[in-house]
């Protein structure tokens, strides 16, 4: 029996057990004996041609495979032997729901998902297989609530809508095997990408050990067996002082951020203890000289957070644009080609957003955000820091004893969360760039063939002596 079964019924059950072939053949044969919804069922008895490196297994306890007959004979038109089938699946997987809380509980349950108790499949007209699997609790109309979500899924992307279960599809990672994963969690199929899924426990047992302002490390994985990867640390050697040390590489944006946010955090508690809630005579009238120390090491501490926030934001930005990008203009008929260098250099960091990360990360416009203003703020003050004119050195020294320059400082945290939302959406191969402990610390591995992988291998573990 093939991955994808050939059938020329509206649905093929397969099992791999006897007797759960002669219980569905006794559910469904006997009770839709009369129905124009034809049914095969199949005792899976070959498991040679089912692909050994699959992710989540094949082979359930019990697979439903549909075919587009059954969608549009049947389920579009919500036939009466449409109504009578789903009336015999309740009954059908009565037993495989109690049969999922027993496996909940058992300790062979991986935190990753290996197996299914039972799926649905359905294959389009592009070669892709959807699987989903059915993993629930014990409770039926659960069950049925879930087949048909699964079959309204299934519509859309038979029928190409732009809906975002579909994009997720297209957008998923496939072994050679031709599968999307599809699972329900809180009432809702979500498509599940198997190398984020992998590389979510990479990178919890990476991380077990290592700073947090570390930089991602590289995977590569061998990409028709996804369980066989590497981890590579971004090693550094400093040399300094006639010494070297090598250290793994720092992510730019979270120290930065890091440094922002503890001067952030002593600047608050610095404000509201000595300067702002003292008594009203202290901070409306002339401080006395021994007070005046309070606001000049307030002032180092606001600053220093301001500068590296925007800094991070400014790492952040530059990480965005890919090394091989080029951003074009054309003015009054002269056309100009900006290499990733040359945008680092030459776009002010408003205009980074406003222009090209919106265009790279296929972003909505930033300035119709609510975090537009108070960043425009926090940059017009940065530069007026960085580029100190005397004449308005009083107006800038005023604006920073200003509560909302709290808000200012903060707007990098949430600027960065809100591009890594449209990283992990449309441009993952970003994630390794992206900094941890933002919302979005999963990997984006790198993908190798199999002989890639075994050269890869025999080179690390077995160099030549």
């Amino acid at each position: 029996m093939k991955i994808y079964p050939d059938f020329n019924s509206d649905l093929l059950i397969s099992t791999d057990k006897s007797i759960i072939k002669v219980y569905v053949e006794e559910i469904l044969t006997n009770k839709l004996k009369d129905a124009e919804l034809t049914i095969d069922i199949k005792e899976i008895d070959d498991y040679s041609n089912y692909y050994e490196k699959d992710w989540i297994s094949s082979i359930s306890f019990l697979n439903i495979y549909i075919s587009d007959k059954f969608m549009e004979n049947h389920y579009e038109l919500n036939s009466d032997d449409f109504n009578r089938f789903l009336e015999c699946f309740k009954e059908l997987i009565k037993p495989f729901t109690k049969l999922t809380k027993h496996l909940n509980q058992s300790e062979q349950k991986e935190k990753s998902i290996s197996t299914a108790i039972f799926s649905t499949f359905y294959k389009g007209e592009d070669d892709y297989k959807l699987q989903f699997i059915f993993d629930l609790e014990e409770d039926i109309e659960k069950y049925i609530k879930a087949f048909r979500d699964n079959l309204s899924i299934i519509k859309k992307y038979k029928n190409k809508e732009q809906h975002e279960t579909v994009k997720q599809i297209w957008n998923s990672y496939s072994q050679s095997n031709g599968i999307k994963y599809l699972n329900y969690i809180k009432d809702t199929w979500t498509v599940i990408n198997p190398m984020v899924e992998i590389g979510k426990g990479i990178n919890e047992e990476y991380r077990k050990d290592k700073d947090s302002r570390v930089k991602k490390p590289q995977v590569i994985m061998q990409k028709d067996a996804l369980r066989k990867y590497f981890v590579f640390d971004s090693n550094w050697v400093l040399h300094f002082n006639s010494l070297e040390t090598m250290l793994t590489q720092p992510n730019d944006i979270s120290l930065y951020s890091n440094i922002s946010k503890n001067n952030l955090q002593k600047a608050k508690e610095f404000y509201y203890e000595n300067i702002f809630s003292t008594d009203i005579a202290y901070h409306k009238k002339d401080p006395i000289p021994e007070k005046e120390k309070d606001y000049y090491d307030f002032f180092e501490l606001i600053i220093t957070a301001l500068l590296f926030a925007y800094t991070s934001i400014e790492a952040f930005a530059n990480i965005c644009i890919p090394y091989f990008y080029e951003y074009t203009t054309n003015n009054n008929g002269v056309k100009n080609i900006y290499s990733k260098e040359a945008i680092e250099k030459r776009f002010p960091l408003r205009d980074k957003f406003k222009k090209i990360i919106k265009e790279i990360l296929n972003t909505p416009d930033p300035t119709k955000t609510s975090w537009w203003n108070n960043f425009i703020k926090l940059e017009d003050l940065r530069n007026e820091i960085i580029h100190t004119k005397q004449s308005k050195s009083e107006e800038r020294y005023s604006k920073l004893l200003d509560k909302q320059i709290f808000d200012l400082v903060s707007v990098h945290d949430e600027i960065i969360r809100y591009y890594g939302f449209y990283i992990d959406k449309n441009k993952k191969e970003l994630l390794e760039e992206y900094p941890y402990d933002f919302g979005f610390d999963d990997l984006f591995p790198s993908l190798i063939d199999e002989d890639e992988y075994e050269k890869l291998n025999e080179t690390l573990y077995n160099p030549k002596r």
